[in-house]
């Protein structure tokens, strides 16, 4: 009989907490308590704008049809809103990329582009601009060295801003355990 009346009342003090809980997650999020839809209020801002530390990792060569890559054009996205916000590199953010596996081809010269991506696209390194404008906006940029094995790059076939690291995915994990924050776009 004890066990039965504990049972009965470990859950009504699990459905009240149920409930309590319930109703003071819907008040820290509802917001201005309107009854639009949430699709239909304001963008959600970026809220965290200093300390920040991020390692992009680009491992992919899917591309937009002008053969920009798409990791590569997420990290310009990124890189774009911090600086709408008025947040400055170096001080308030940092970014590097690390470009991996298929990725590796993004950091490739125009010439070393042209004869070593089999895929079709514009002439030279459709990616090289948006590149160089990353980097002159404080993004530093590391070449996995086992990728260039495999895919028979050298380094005088890289952008002249990177850097060889040996393993991509070695940087990576680094970066992590170095207080960076991960991100695969």
């Amino acid at each position: 009989m004890t066990s039965r009346r504990n049972a009965s009342l470990a859950l009504a003090i699990a459905g009240f907490l149920v409930v309590s809980l319930a109703g003071t997650c819907s008040a820290a999020f509802a917001g201005s308590g309107d009854d639009l839809a949430e699709n239909a209020k304001p963008p959600l801002q970026i809220v965290n704008r200093t300390g920040l530390k991020v390692v992009v990792q680009v491992n992919h060569s899917d591309t937009m049809p002008n053969g920009i890559g798409k990791q590569v054009m997420a990290t310009k996205n990124l890189l774009d809103q911090y600086a709408a916000l008025g947040m400055k590199p170096g001080k308030d953010y940092q970014i590097v990329m690390v470009f991996r596996a298929d990725g590796a081809q993004f950091l490739l010269t125009d010439p070393a582009y042209e004869l070593k991506v089999k895929q079709p696209h514009p002439q030279g390194n459709p990616n090289k601009a948006i590149l160089e404008a990353l980097q002159a906006r404080g993004v530093t940029m590391f070449e996995c060295g086992v990728a260039m094995r495999l895919k028979g790059y050298a380094h005088q076939d890289l952008l002249p801003f990177s850097r060889i690291v040996v393993s991509g995915i070695g940087a990576v994990v680094d970066f992590e355990k170095s207080g960076y924050l991960p991100v695969t776009p």
